[in-house]
């Protein structure tokens, strides 16, 4: 008994989730089958994921370190010396050069690779 208690509970949260997905907003749309349903309006908080903030920093460590990995340790850190002895501009960009953990790590994994 208690199995068909749990089915119907999780229906149930179902049902509730989607009414309240669709009372803040819907769109009807016709499907290919010719049924008529209502999607809700994409929010804010859901388009933006965890994931959408966290691959463009990867990917921009990764960038780095594949700088750090063509250049060599030596070269890059006179690069971002030579960046902040610059403008406003340029000392932002060498705050945000500098070398890090997490670049130093993919660069010798790139260098090893590479060989």
């Amino acid at each position: 008994m208690s199995d068909k208690q749990e089915m119907f509970d999780e229906r149930y949260r179902k049902v509730l989730k989607r009414h309240r997905q669709l009372s803040r907003g819907y769109v009807t749309r016709l499907g290919n089958n010719g049924v008529i349903a209502h999607h809700p309006i994409g929010q804010f908080r859901n388009a933006i994921s965890l994931k959408a903030l966290l691959l463009p920093f990867g990917i921009l460590f990764f960038l780095k370190a594949c700088i750090i990995t063509v250049l060599g340790e030596e070269a890059y850190a006179t690069q971002v010396t030579l960046l902040n002895g610059g403008g406003l501009t340029e000392q932002i960009g060498a705050f945000f050069m500098q070398m890090d953990p997490i670049s130093w790590t993919i660069a010798q994994l790139l260098g090893f690779v590479i060989g």
